[in-house]
């Protein structure tokens, strides 16, 4: 890829703003939107860190766990499973018929849970080097 250094930090900063965005949100009280962003912060990361690894296009997907395996992210099975459950967001923000039903049962408090976690996970993310 010619221009690699300019894809990887189109991904990373995207991902830093998703971030910084859902906080904003959140404190607006548009709790899915919040975990939209928050879902996709951690998309454009893994998206970035494929990128780095390749030397290739990062793929049109949403899903996290595939993601982190295109990368070569080691994760385990915890870190799966949470994965797993912000995937949901994606899907739940993206999709009229969901997102009226998920807005209905996010809570505050829910919310702040997983802003919070994501936040820990991203960087946590930042910090792990592609397995061999």
């Amino acid at each position: 890829m010619e221009n690699k250094n300019k894809v990887f930090k189109y991904w990373l900063d995207g991902s830093k703003n998703s971030l910084e965005l859902a906080g904003f949100i959140y404190k607006k009280g548009y709790y899915d939107h919040a975990l939209f962003c928050a879902h996709l912060s951690i998309e454009k990361l893994l998206k970035a860190k494929i990128v780095e690894k390749t030397n290739n296009f990062a793929p049109h997907s949403h899903d996290l766990l595939y993601l982190a395996g295109l990368a070569g992210i080691d994760i385990n099975e915890k870190q799966q499973q949470f994965l797993v459950e912000v995937n949901a967001f994606n899907i739940e923000g993206r999709y009229p018929e969901e997102r009226l039903e998920f807005s209905r049962k996010i809570s505050k408090g829910s919310a702040e849970k997983y802003i919070k976690k994501i936040g820990e996970f991203y960087k946590w993310l930042l910090q792990q080097k592609e397995k061999s």
